[in-house]
């Protein structure tokens, strides 16, 4: 069984603003200069003040099979670091994973934010994510979304390239049924994502932009200045969520024979290794 390495960093990248003991807030301004570490956690334990494992049925959202549950949550040691591990499970009809989230506990308004992640491969079915949400007690999408990173998505496998193709999106509007407003973005990169090697995905946070980079290359760049019309949704504080969905609407797979990615009794991990970093990434393997 493969580990999850997850070194949790922010680190900023200008002058930042006092704020309480579970908010982390930067100054908008772009540019990078100090590089201070804000917050850090390494996994020695799992840290019930800062995370929250999530419980779920399945079916609970976009039709996805797996029951969440804190089982398939646990921290261990790997290559001799201390490490968190979200494990996706198949037992007979049912099928298990884990999600975490900082939910009310830690959250963070601008910056550099960074994950290194070894991804299982996806194939036919699984659907690792690294992502926030606004916590700011408001219903979604008024809240407000950002996907930094999406793998295992319906045209990548029709296309066979599920390898390489990634998406990231923005979620933002009004209500749910008639005010949500979404811009995605997806395209093959150059190089295997799922080859067993760490990836380092990065959003870089600013008063006018999201940007969302892959091993130091811009993927894409999300507006959201005062006259894009989203930026009353981002720009205030979010939390962290990490997952491993199997099924659902993003693959477009919703019966369980269809997975290809996990058998019967099999087991695959989603290893992260977290950072927050400037001015450059750095390598946690």
């Amino acid at each position: 069984m493969k580990n999850v390495k997850l070194l949790l960093t922010l680190i900023m990248c200008s002058m930042f603003q006092s704020c309480s003991s579970d908010e982390v807030n930067l100054n908008p301004q772009e540019g990078e200069s100090l590089g201070q570490v804000l917050f850090q956690d390494e996994f020695e334990t799992f840290d019930s003040n800062v995370w929250t494992k999530e419980e779920h049925e399945a079916g609970w959202v976009n039709q996805e099979l797996q029951i969440y549950d804190a089982a398939h949550v646990s921290t261990g040691i790997d290559e001799g670091r201390s490490v968190l591990i979200l494990t996706a499970e198949r037992k007979g009809d049912k099928i298990y994973s884990g999600r975490v989230n900082t939910q009310g506990k830690k959250s963070f308004k601008y910056g550099k934010i960074e994950a290194s992640i070894k991804l299982p491969k996806t194939a036919n079915g699984l659907w690792p994510a690294f992502w926030m949400m606004g916590d700011n007690d408001m219903p979604w999408p008024q809240c407000g979304e950002i996907d930094i990173m999406e793998m295992g998505e319906a045209h990548g496998i029709a296309s066979g390239s599920s390898e390489t193709y990634l998406n990231t999106a923005i979620h933002f509007g009004t209500d749910y049924q008639l005010g949500h407003r979404q811009e995605y973005h997806a395209d093959n990169v150059a190089f295997n994502l799922q080859d067993g090697k760490y990836h380092v995905y990065m959003l870089e946070w600013t008063e006018n932009s999201l940007i969302i980079s892959v091993d130091g290359v811009k993927f894409h760049t999300f507006d959201i200045s005062k006259i894009s019309g989203r930026y009353e949704y981002f720009h205030h504080n979010f939390y962290i969520l990490f997952n491993l969905a199997v099924g659902g609407n993003f693959p477009n797979i919703t019966d369980i024979d269809a997975i290809t990615a996990l058998k019967d009794g099999e087991k695959v991990n989603m290893y992260i290794c977290l950072l927050y970093t400037s001015p450059s990434p750095r390598d946690c393997s």
